[in-house]
């Protein structure tokens, strides 16, 4: 019986240590996301926490994220604000250093970190309705949460920056050669 190759080479059309480079590659970048967004995360809960003392937040926002993942006393009807704020982390390392990876390219910017700022501004709509509570003053809100979405990409940007020429990553719009 002739030897056909191993099944990576039948399934990706490349040799079997090509492809275990590429996703060698692939786990490098998604840990490098993972830290760039852990970054990001760290200094937007700082600025959180500013508008959290300057009545500018309601935490209570974190335990709705909570409620919409099925994470919330169902006597209560509550959710735990800190599972929310975990919930949030955890797509703050996770979704949004990905999205980035794959759209920073396509979006204004001379670096990664401008481009960074560029993305989170976008979301930043995206949050503010989310994350808004009658309880608390909307222009002071508006603000704290615009300048916490705009360091989280800076942040994150410069994280990706720094990571890109000392580590062989590959975003997902490279092209592997």
């Amino acid at each position: 019986m002739a030897d056909t190759g191993s099944l990576v080479e039948e399934v990706t059309g490349e040799s079997e240590s090509k492809a275990r480079g590429d996703l060698r590659r692939i786990v490098v970048g998604g840990l490098v996301g993972g830290i760039a967004g852990g970054l990001g995360t760290l200094a937007f809960s700082a600025v959180l926490a500013l508008a959290l003392f300057l009545d500018a937040f309601d935490p209570v926002q974190f335990g709705e994220m909570a409620v919409m993942a099925g994470l919330s006393d169902p006597l209560a009807g509550e959710g735990d604000p800190v599972l929310g704020y975990l919930i949030f982390v955890g797509g703050g390392m996770t979704t949004w250093p990905f999205l980035f990876a794959a759209l920073h390219e396509y979006l204004p910017g001379w670096r990664m970190a401008v481009s960074g700022i560029t993305f989170a501004a976008i979301g930043w709509a995206g949050f503010a309705i989310a994350f808004y509570s009658p309880n608390v003053s909307l222009p002071l809100f508006l603000v704290l949460t615009f300048i916490g979405q705009c360091l989280y990409g800076l942040v994150m940007g410069l994280a990706f920056e720094y990571a890109e020429p000392r580590t062989d990553i590959a975003f997902v719009g490279t092209t592997f050669q």
